[in-house]
């Protein structure tokens, strides 16, 4: 959610605009009105204290809605300050660049509602050319089951015209379709058109409320992979806008997060957890002395470890000589694989799926491709401890099963325990100094990228998981949480890090004081996302470490906002 600021007059987005009519007056919890002028065939957008201007976009196609065309089908100028751009969204930027608006106005949206890779596409090239600064509105599309996707694709002002005119043909919106008004009276017991639009209004509003507290939850995705079944035109939208266009959405998703459900196929197409599987791909490196693969399920319970399934492993494998060898990797989907040192990394530790032993073809082809990933780091052995995914498992690598499909039973366990005993014995003998740095320098490469894992050249580990400490010498570097799930950095750290040029966000020159927003930023590693730890550079010099509150991106182009939460900075030098 943003909080829009105009003329004195406050609002949260996303937020719906309300015609307001003779026939169909606004509601009277409207904060926000469209009124017409047929004469002069002027729009104007309307708080109940000031006029606000906005931008209009044509993308090359006539405006559709009458309440949003003259009579002749000429496009629409919005207030004063406006100007109708005409050759496309990818033309818009320099047309925009000078217009003293805050709201652009994608005007094709209702002439896309049955093309939704047009529509996808045109909202990505709009918001590319208008910035992250301004609001955009896309009028006469909102219904009441498409409200929280046309949110997640970026739209933050919708407007109630078609639940009004819905509402005059006697349909009535919910969120989980169309329903005609004669056919569903425990909903509306008579067909009055007025009180059949009362009723979009107030369900569209309800929505809006739950979209508003998804949003303030971090889970928006879940709704909207649950409000999409309610029309083709939505599923497709968002099949298009995940497979299509990963990279524009994922810059946007947060490396922290709350829990949240895996209840669909969709789910497999979330930025945030197509990114964990790819950074496992592009990313991530074992520690160099574990020899021994070792192929585990996942459990309901996250983190992993705290569930009595891997607490049962773990017992197994600490009852083994020179176990540090094991490297403990848990099959599972959405994700894929999960390498022990990353189980509390978001979203490993915050996913919930729906267990029923059966994998589809996707789920299959994406697990085998990981496993063959990961195998290949050439580990002396492989031990396949698993469940249902076993069968498909071994087609792809050359494993030995010491399950038989039950890994928690005493059998298996036992099975497991003489086969690492076996293969432990014949390697080399790996400390627990040696694991732990190992171990921590894999996540530190998983989490910051490449060149990541120096951070723990020449350090120690100390502490008991999940809270572990990353020193050099008596100086901290970072600390694992559990809450964070990540590394957090202390001023050391960072100057370890800084010779890498990782996460780093460049600031102007002044005293910094509290946090750093973003009109102080000069440039930033558009590699950041929000909830990322960064550096913050001043004159070439570390200032402070800290939390990403925005993508890389935002911070150079935002004007206004938190860029970057400060946990430890520079002490300032004091004078004589």
């Amino acid at each position: 959610m943003a909080r829009w600021s105009e003329d004195g007059f406050e609002a949260l987005t996303p937020e719906i605009l309300y015609l307001d009519s003779r026939t169909f007056p606004a509601p009277e919890y409207a904060d926000l009105l469209i009124e017409s002028e047929y004469e002069s065939g002027s729009i104007s957008l309307r708080s109940k204290s000031s006029t606000i201007p906005m931008v209009s976009m044509s993308n090359d196609l006539k405006v559709p809605l009458s309440v949003l065309k003259r009579d002749n089908g000429s496009p629409v100028s919005f207030g004063d300050r406006s100007v109708v751009v005409r050759g496309g969204a990818e033309d818009a930027a320099s047309k925009v660049a000078d217009i003293d608006a805050v709201i652009c106005v994608l005007a094709s949206g209702f002439e896309l509602r049955r093309d939704a890779r047009g529509f996808v596409r045109s909202m990505i090239a709009f918001r590319k050319a208008v910035g992250y600064g301004r609001l955009i509105y896309v009028p006469g599309i909102m219904d009441v089951s498409n409200l929280a996707l046309l949110c997640y694709l970026g739209v933050d002002l919708v407007d109630s015209s078609l639940l009004v005119y819905q509402g005059a043909r006697g349909h009535l919106l919910t969120p989980e379709g169309v329903l005609n008004a004669a056919d569903a009276d425990w909903l509306v017991p008579s067909g009055d058109p007025e009180k059949v639009v009362g009723y979009n209004l107030d369900s569209a509003r309800r929505e809006l409320g739950l979209v508003r507290h998804m949003l303030k939850l971090g889970r928006l995705r879940e709704l909207v992979e649950m409000r999409v079944n309610s029309s083709p035109w939505s599923v497709a939208a968002l099949r298009i806008f995940d497979i299509e266009y990963y990279d524009v959405q994922e810059i946007y998703a947060p490396v922290v997060g709350p829990r949240f459900f895996c209840n669909s196929k969709q789910s497999l197409y979330r930025p945030d957890v197509w990114r964990f599987r790819r950074r496992i791909m592009e990313r991530y490196v074992p520690p160099s002395h574990k020899k021994v693969l070792l192929l585990i399920p996942c459990s309901a319970k996250k983190p992993y470890s705290t569930s009595k399934s891997h607490r049962l492993f773990s017992q197994t494998i600490q009852a083994v000589r020179n176990n540090a060898v094991v490297h403990e990797v848990i099959v599972t989907s959405p994700l894929g694989i999960v390498p022990r040192e990353l189980e509390l990394l978001y979203p490993a530790a915050q996913y919930d799926i729906p267990v029923t032993g059966h994998w589809d073809r996707d789920e299959v082809a994406m697990v085998q491709e990981m496993v063959l990933r990961i195998a290949a780091f050439g580990y002396e052995k492989v031990i396949c401890h698993l469940s249902s995914e076993e069968a498909f498992v071994k087609d792809v690598v050359e494993s030995i099963d010491t399950s038989s499909g039950r890994p928690a039973s005493n059998d298996s366990l036992e099975r497991l325990r003489e086969q690492l005993e076996d293969v432990c014995s014949s390697q080399q003998i790996v400390g627990r100094g040696t694991d732990r740095i190992g171990c921590m320098g894999s996540l530190a490469r998983f989490q910051f990228g490449e060149g990541g894992e120096c951070l723990v050249d020449g350090a120690s580990v100390v502490g008991n998981y999940p809270y572990l400490r990353i020193l050099e010498g008596k100086d901290q570097l970072a600390m694992l949480t559990p809450e964070r799930g990540m590394l957090s950095l202390t001023l050391r750290g960072g100057e370890k890090l800084f010779p890498r040029h990782i996460n780093w966000v460049e600031m102007d020159d002044f005293d910094l004081v509290g946090n750093l927003f973003a009109v102080g930023v000069k440039g930033a590693d558009r590699g950041i996302r929000s909830g990322d730890d960064v550096l913050v550079i001043k004159n070439g010099e570390l200032e402070a470490v800290g939390v990403a509150s925005m993508c890389g991106d935002e911070m150079i182009e935002a004007e206004r906002g938190e860029a970057v939460r400060i946990r430890h900075k520079k002490r300032a030098e004091s004078s004589d």
